[in-house]
């Protein structure tokens, strides 16, 4: 586990309130899935958690650490995957070239990154041939092999044919069994199957923390209530 902790949060563009005030405290674990329809800040919230943002009020820390400090303990997997002029393997090892591990330590970690997530015969290949499944799976590898202490994976889903998307969804349920996820989805049938958290965004506000069961059954709020029913029609 791992401790998120958020308090009175808050993200401003141009003059307007995009994000908050959030308040959050809670210890990661297994799969928390981020939901709401588009525009609701789902994406900003991660850049936020992840401190890639910096919020113009309140705190976002983990275990402790200002989110900004502790960037170091997160891998973090966008939705519009980074792709680097080298192979696969390059790609991969980039990420703990980047923390400063040595390379004698490097080359047996890339490999099974590489088998892992599948790609071992594509370890030589430039990054740039690959399919938008595989592309998705090397950048998941490349977060996951500098062993973070969490996970935060923004759509992770997102324009994958079913058979690329159930590859992708073996390797989170794996990678969250000793490590936990935080993820955007706009698919609520899998998000109901595979995570066991669920954080509700509606208008850049939390409106609701719940397991994901009782979140599907009963949601407290009328902005989720309206959201479930308009996508499981």
């Amino acid at each position: 586990m791992i401790r998120l902790q958020i308090e009175q949060a808050s993200l401003t563009f141009k003059g307007m309130r995009r994000l908050g005030p959030l308040d959050l405290d809670q210890a990661l674990s297994g799969i928390t899935a981020v939901l709401g329809p588009n525009g609701a800040g789902k994406s900003l919230f991660l850049s936020l958690c992840h401190g890639t943002l910096k919020p113009d009020r309140g705190s976002v820390r983990w275990q402790g650490q200002p989110a900004r400090d502790s960037r170091a303990m997160r891998g973090v997997m966008l939705q519009s995957p980074v792709v680097l002029r080298r192979s696969v393997a390059g790609n991969i090892e980039f990420a703990l070239q980047s923390r400063g591990v040595p390379r004698t330590r490097r080359r047996e970690r890339v490999q099974q990154a590489l088998i892992s997530a599948r790609l071992e015969d594509r370890a030589h290949a430039p990054a740039a041939t690959l399919s938008g499944g595989e592309l998705r799976r090397m950048s998941f590898a490349r977060a996951l092999v500098t062993a973070p202490r969490a996970l935060l994976l923004d759509e992770p889903f997102a324009g994958l044919d079913p058979a690329a998307s159930q590859v992708m969804e073996t390797m989170i349920i794996e990678a969250a069994k000793t490590t936990p996820v935080l993820l955007s989805n706009h698919d609520l049938v899998q998000t109901r199957r595979i995570a066991q958290q669920v954080l509700f965004f509606s208008k850049g506000q939390m409106l609701e923390q719940a397991a994901t069961a009782a979140f599907f059954t009963a949601p407290r709020s009328a902005a989720a209530g309206s959201f479930l029913q308009s996508q499981l029609l």
